[in-house]
Formats: C-alpha cells, structure tokens, sequence
C-alpha cells in the first residue's frame, strides 16, 4: 500500500530549506509515496517547481498562532504515514500538537540552521532553550543538512542517536546542467563573482559589498536574491563602488547560466546550516569561496577535490582568495565539482530508506 507523506512548509516564497522540501516531495517514487504539501502561505515562485500530481493544501495564515489550528486540522483529515516539516519554529508547533495529531503519524522533522541561530532569533530566547530541550527529543526523526548540527542535536538538545539522521541537500545534478547551458558572463577581462540568498544580515552581502572596493575595477559581482536589506545594500554598493560592479539581479527562475559562467561562487554568511546555491554552482562546475562560519561547507571542502571549496577568513583574507581566482575559460560548461552524496538520486534513496524503517 502507498504510504502518504505531508510536507509542512511556511510558504513558497524561494528560500533554501523550501527549495529542498519541494525538491524531496517531487522526487519520492510514486508507487510507493502519495506526496502532499501543507503551506502556511502557499503564493511564492516555487509553487511552479512542485509537480502537478502533488496535492497542495493551502492555510492562508503566515503567522503560526494562527495558522497552528487548521494546520493540525488538515493533518489529521489527511491522516498521513509520516509529517515532514521544516524550520524551526514550525517543527516546534507540530511537535506541541503531537497528541492531536495522532501516534499513528511519524513526525520528521529537518533541521536547516544552527539551533543557536534560530534560538537568537526567538523574542524570548530561553523559552526556545526549552523547547528544544523538551520537545525535538520527541520527534521520530531529526534531519540535518550536516554533521555539525547533527553532533548538537545529540549532545546539547538531549536527541537520541538513533533519531538523527544527517541527510545532505538533493541537488539535481543533470537537469541544473541542462538548464545552465554553455553558461553566460558579462563581457569585459575582470574576474566575474557570483553570489546569491536572502538580503539579510545573516547573508554578509554588506560585508561582501565593502571587501569588493578591495578588488580590481574590471571586477563585477552578481548577487540574485530579494529581501529586507535590498535598498540599504543597493545603496551602500552605489556609495562604495558606483555604478556597473555589482547586479543586483533579485529574483530570477533560472540564475544557473550566470552561476556557469562565473570564476567562483562567494559565501559570506555570518552563519549557515548548508548553502543549496553552493552545492548548486559545485555542480555547474563553478568553485565556492566561503567563510569558515558558513556552517556545513567545512564538512563539504573535506568531500570534494583540492579547490572546489576554500574557507577564507572574513576580511583581507577573502579579499586575498578572491584576488587569487583563476578566470574561467568559457564556450563549454565545466565539469560538476559536486560529490555524489549530494545528487538528488542519492538523497532520495536514503529518504525513501527513513520513511520506510
């Protein structure tokens, strides 16, 4: 008998953690797996990636205190095998109604950040210590994009071993590559960077915006991406460098040409669970320059071959990695730097493996 799996989302807005959810629920074999997804919000770009087979519930409430009592209430007239949800304080809402819900449902859920991270974000910071103390514990599944939050999870958070599982973020390595084509680069000699994720502070693209006054002026960025800090960053950019070094692309469909085309992808975040836009330029063949503070890309540069990843030091240390870019020779796409763990392929595989244990 095919097993219903529900996917929990906050909205379809085009963040990382959504962006993985949709790709898992896409890819589940359909003879086995009846996939469904629940959206806090369901407007946003990604709903166009979803497949049409996939049922989508829509609460119409972005906040969780409202939409926490619907949402049970459509998980228990789905009555799924399993519940898969992301970020954290949505995992914490559907772990509280876990009586409600039912036992007969495994709930699952993925863990995207550092818990510190989201725990900082939370107006009382001591009542998410709780809660993650007292409520993950309870889950039959935590997921995380690497080992570090793995390692936090079972020592600080009290999660059982046996409950966590690292599962890295699926990247669908041929369809990105059929998507990139030869790639594309705005003409000129200088190096060519590209960066992309929300305009937040978490993201560093003020600081980015500051260490590129450092490089060359044949030197040009492009950052895709929309958020808060759009006007403050395009302001301070025109301040600092003028016009003409940095594209501030927002969001587009397909960024995959520009990621092909670029000497190296740059990852500034203060703080970081796993960049999909990183895995997603390894794949294209395109080199990432991070911060060590990037969270999982330690754990990817020890997977991948000799500078495909290199952790630089904020400040003039990135600058010096940046400055030492070999320029990409263009007019055939790069070979995909990727490890095989991170092919959605292999993702899926051991996904299908925890549904069904």
């Amino acid at each position: 008998m095919k097993k219903r799996i529900v996917f929990v989302l906050p909205s379809f807005a085009g963040g990382g953690a959504e962006r993985v959810i949709i790709s898992l629920a896409n890819s589940l074999n359909r003879h086995r797996f009846i996939p469904s997804i629940i959206a806090l919000n369901a407007e946003g770009p990604l709903h166009n990636l979803i497949l049409e087979d996939t049922e989508i519930i829509n609460i119409g409430h972005e906040r969780l205190r409202l939409a926490l009592k619907p949402l049970v209430a459509a998980i228990r007239q789905v009555k799924p095998h399993a519940i898969v949800s992301t970020m954290g304080y949505l995992n914490l809402g559907i772990l509280l109604n876990r009586k409600k819900i039912g036992d007969d449902t495994k709930i699952i859920v993925r863990e995207a950040n550092e818990v510190d991270a989201t725990i900082n974000a939370i107006k009382i910071p001591f009542l998410g210590k709780f809660l993650y103390r007292y409520q993950y514990p309870h889950a039959d599944w935590v997921i995380t994009p690497n080992n570090s939050i793995a390692r936090d999870f079972r020592k600080r958070w009290r999660v059982p071993a046996k409950k966590v599982l690292v599962l890295p973020n699926p990247v669908d390595v041929k369809w990105l590559r059929q998507r990139a084509g030869k790639g594309v680069r705005k003409p000129g000699i200088g190096l060519r960077f590209v960066a992309s994720g929300r305009l937040v502070y978490q993201k560093g693209f003020d600081r980015l915006i500051k260490w590129l006054v450092e490089m060359p002026i044949d030197t040009h960025l492009t950052i895709f991406g929309t958020g808060p800090c759009d006007d403050v960053l395009r302001q301070r950019a025109k301040e600092l460098l003028g016009v003409g070094r940095i594209n501030f692309a927002g969001f587009v469909e397909n960024p995959w040409p520009t990621y092909a085309g670029a000497d190296a992808f740059l990852l500034t975040s203060r703080w970081e669970g796993m960049s999909n836009a990183s895995l997603e330029a390894l794949a294209l063949g395109t080199p990432v320059i991070g911060t060590p503070q990037s969270g999982g890309l330690r754990e990817l540069a020890s997977q991948t071959v000799d500078c495909a990843v290199t952790l630089a030091d904020p400040g003039k240390t990135f600058i010096n990695t940046m400055a030492k870019t070999k320029p990409k020779v263009m007019g055939v796409l790069s070979a995909s730097l990727l490890p095989e763990l991170y092919t959605l392929e292999s993702v899926t595989a051991k996904f299908e493996e925890l549904l069904t244990s």
